[in-house]
């Protein structure tokens, strides 16, 4: 099956000029990012070791203040994640929030937006809540569901409609293991020295 994406800009107030600077590293191309059980035993120390003043103000404001994060801090403190390989280069594109690149099947057989993820997409850039870890949260949902939807059609035969719907499902998993990377180094003690 040949896999294409399309991405879907978002309104992020950013100029289009900047958007090569949140480009990914390359450290870690394929995977996978810092597991939480790496954290556990000591990753996140590392990890915060080379996180910049900035990156780390963002995560005190997120574990104090989850609701004050601007895009901006975000997708600098992901950008950062990335340059040091704690994210994957495929995680950290699948969970931009400057847009989001969508699965879109087989040529043959593309995968249609449902209402749902059509309007998910549209008002995008309108449903930032400042808070990064609801917006993970909310895309995995809007992922899930639109697999399963699609998991519900069927071919005259009664056959699966679509043989492979593991790009959607793998996107929204890669939300799951950000989200969980972040609440793992919330929840450690990484702020108290550098």
């Amino acid at each position: 099956m040949t896999n294409d994406v399309q991405y879907i800009v978002n309104n992020t107030g950013i100029p289009t000029s900047e958007w090569g600077k949140y480009k990914p590293a390359g450290v870690n191309p394929d995977g996978p990012s810092v597991d939480f059980t790496d954290l556990l035993s000591g990753e996140n120390q590392k990890i915060a070791s080379k996180l910049t003043d900035g990156a780390r103000k963002t995560l005190q404001r997120l574990k104090s203040n989850p609701n004050s994060i601007s895009k901006m801090e975000w997708m600098d403190l992901m950008h950062e994640l990335n340059a040091m390989g704690a994210v994957s280069d495929t995680d950290y594109t699948w969970t931009r929030v400057d847009f989001h690149f969508v699965p879109l099947g087989d040529k043959e057989n593309p995968f249609p937006l449902s209402k749902d993820m059509r309007e998910t997409l549209l008002s995008g850039g309108s449903q930032w809540s400042g808070n990064p870890l609801n917006h993970l949260d909310q895309w995995a949902f809007s992922l899930k569901k639109w697999g399963t939807e699609l998991s519900w059609e069927r071919n005259f035969d009664g056959s699966p409609k679509y043989k492979d719907l593991s790009p959607i499902y793998d996107q929204a998993s890669a939300c799951g293991r950000v989200s969980n990377l972040i609440k793992g180094l919330l929840a450690a003690d990484i702020f108290a020295s550098r």
